[in-house]
């Protein structure tokens, strides 16, 4: 299960991630609750989530062109220190009562541009770094790096929150402060290799974008990774409305089912880890898309709290293991010197999932947070099994 951190410079790297990621999964609750707080209105959430969305999606390609170029240690110590800098400011903001809805926008804005540069950067680095055997393992540890940050994160954020000296001020120094750490953990590993090029890095964006456009699978895998990103993930940031006005369980209980969906997104990657090099990855991706949308389904829906909380368990892990098989093949299927911009593609479908929450919460406005949650995740299962049945590519995998 844990073989990749067998490597030294996996390890540095992985140990340094864990900070970083769990000020990432903090912001994911605070931000929420002080926008919402605000301003009372859904639609809100998903402005903020598009200013993330937009910058994530227009740059992701850059990002993948550079990570091909330079060292990518670099990209991700430049792209964390932006975003340590950006979420003091926030916490300076909230403690002298100055701050306003906008400097959360320009906040997410500095997130989505550091993260556009950050992830393909990452993703490229760790197969720089670990075999080849070894890959599958790495990718699903990195995931479950993230889970757990995803369990302990909201559960943080909610108890600090709630305590009336610290409050959400707080916890955006804290989230510096954890940055300012990971920062710190990138200076003891290698700086990686680089590539440069006489090629402009436009022709780089092109000859990358022909070479996804003439390989079945990549092309497939990147297609799959939209599916739950549109018409899944968006529920993360609807989270405060069910907390809020469907459940009635406040910030103490928004931390409570964010950590729950972390504890089944940890379970679904170390379950991807422990897998080993299995031959048939389609299928298990195949009924991992349909057990989220189903779940998603049960959470929409659920009549109390309790059932709830068990269905976003299931959610987590589901679409936890999904795209931890969905990064893997991507990065197994493509050659090293495309590894970068292969996987900007995949950070520009994951882009999406703020952009697409714009209009699930305008549409949680008009008829509420379940049933548009409920049809979505619908529309996921749809989607997926319609794929498998379509897709002869799809099926050889």
């Amino acid at each position: 299960m844990f073989s990749a951190l067998g490597n030294p410079e996996f390890r540095i790297l992985w140990f340094g991630m864990l900070p970083s990621m769990f000020a990432l999964q903090m912001g994911t609750v605070t931000i929420g609750f002080v926008a919402y707080d605000l301003t009372g209105i859904a639609a809100v959430l998903g402005i903020i989530a598009a200013g993330m969305g937009i910058p994530m999606f227009s740059l992701s390609l850059i990002g993948g062109v550079v990570a091909d170029r330079v060292r990518k240690r670099n990209i991700i110590f430049a792209s964390q220190m932006a975003v340590g800098i950006a979420v003091t400011a926030v916490g300076v903001l909230i403690l002298t009562d100055r701050i306003e809805i906008w400097h959360l926008f320009i906040m997410a804005l500095v997130q989505g541009t550091s993260f556009a540069f950050n992830m393909p950067a990452r993703q490229a680095y760790i197969a720089e770094v670990v075999p080849r055997d070894h890959l599958m393992n790495a990718v699903a540890l990195n995931n479950a790096g993230m889970s757990m940050s995803r369990i302990a994160g909201p559960a943080a954020a909610g108890l600090l929150i709630s305590i009336p000296f610290i409050g959400s001020g707080g916890v955006f120094l804290f989230m510096g402060a954890m940055y300012a750490i990971a920062v710190t953990a990138l200076l003891w590993v290698p700086p990686g290799s680089a590539h440069p090029s006489t090629r402009s890095g436009l022709q780089q964006l092109r000859d990358g974008l022909g070479y996804v456009k003439q390989h079945p699978v990549l092309r497939i895998l990147i297609g799959l990774a939209l599916a739950p990103i549109i018409l899944g993930m968006p529920y993360v940031q609807i989270m405060p409305v069910f907390a809020e006005d469907v459940f009635d369980v406040g910030a103490s209980g928004l931390g409570t089912l964010m950590a729950v969906n972390g504890v089944g997104a940890l379970v679904g990657s170390l379950m991807i880890a422990s897998a080993g090099n299995i031959r048939r990855r389609g299928i298990l991706q195949l009924a991992l898309g349909i057990s989220f949308g189903v779940s998603l389904m049960i959470f929409a829906f659920s009549p109390s709290y309790v059932l709830a909380l068990i269905a976003i368990l299931v959610v987590g892990g589901a679409g936890s293991g999904y795209m931890t098989l969905n990064n893997t093949l991507l990065i197994m299927n493509a050659d090293q010197e495309y590894h970068g911009r292969v996987m900007s593609l995949g950070m520009m479908s994951f882009s999406m999932m703020p952009l697409g929450s714009v209009p699930v919460s305008w549409i949680v406005d008009q008829v509420g947070a379940p049933l548009t949650i409920g049809f979505a995740g619908l529309g996921l299962v749809l989607v997926v099994s319609s794929v498998a049945v379509l897709s002869p590519n799809y099926r050889r995998i």
